[in-house]
This record gives C-alpha cells, structure tokens and sequence, in this order.
C-alpha cells in the first residue's frame, strides 16, 4: 500500500537524505548504515502513519504500517523514534497557585531493529 500512495526509494536515495542536525564524519557513517526495522504506532495501534522527511531541497514522504519491516538508515529510525508527546503535571507552588512542569514524555512510535536469526 505504501508503494501506492508515493514512490519507494532506492537504498542509495535514502542514504542521500539529509541528516536534521549537525554530526561528525564518524557519526555520520553510522547514522547512514541501513537496517531492518519494525514499526510500530504506540499512539494509535493498528493505523498507519504518513510523514515527511528533509529538508526542502531533498525530502520524501514515507508511510508506515503498524507491524511493517521496512530497511531503513539509522537517522530516519532515530527521528520516527524521536517522536513524542509532551506529559505535563500541575502541582501547588505555595502560593495557592497551581505550577505546570514537564514530567516526561510518552513515545508516539517505535522502530525495532530487525536481526537474522
């Protein structure tokens, strides 16, 4: 289904994607490497997700079944996981006022790495 909405890239394309923050040369290297994952919606099990990816010279737009295995390179697994929902808790300050503070974050998504038996 993913071919039909948008076209599928080859291995070489995505490596070429641009990686969204500054690394180093050996870093780099890694973040490129290419795997196979399995994804997984933790915020609405059982429905796929559509997102873009890049910048606005190369981007792409990639969909994901819940339960799909897709190769993919390091860097596009670490953002799908990087995903999150902020979880706030209001508690008293002392002065009868309630205070708003970030206790965490509850994930959206999760990519499992793949290995061969």
């Amino acid at each position: 289904m993913s071919e039909m909405r948008s076209k599928k890239l080859s291995e070489k394309e995505m490596a070429e994607l641009p990686i969204l923050r500054q690394v180093s040369e050996k870093e780099e290297k890694y973040l490129r490497e290419i795997h196979e994952y399995e994804f997984f919606n933790l915020e609405e099990p059982g429905l796929m997700n559509t997102f873009t990816y890049g910048n606005t010279k190369k981007n792409h737009t990639f969909t994901f079944l819940h339960g799909g295995k897709y190769r993919l390179p390091r860097f596009i697994a670490n953002h799908i996981e990087s995903k999150s929902i902020p979880i706030w808790i209001r508690k008293p300050d002392g002065t009868g006022r309630m205070e708003k503070t970030r206790a965490g974050n509850s994930p959206r998504f999760r990519m499992s790495q793949l290995f061969a038996a």
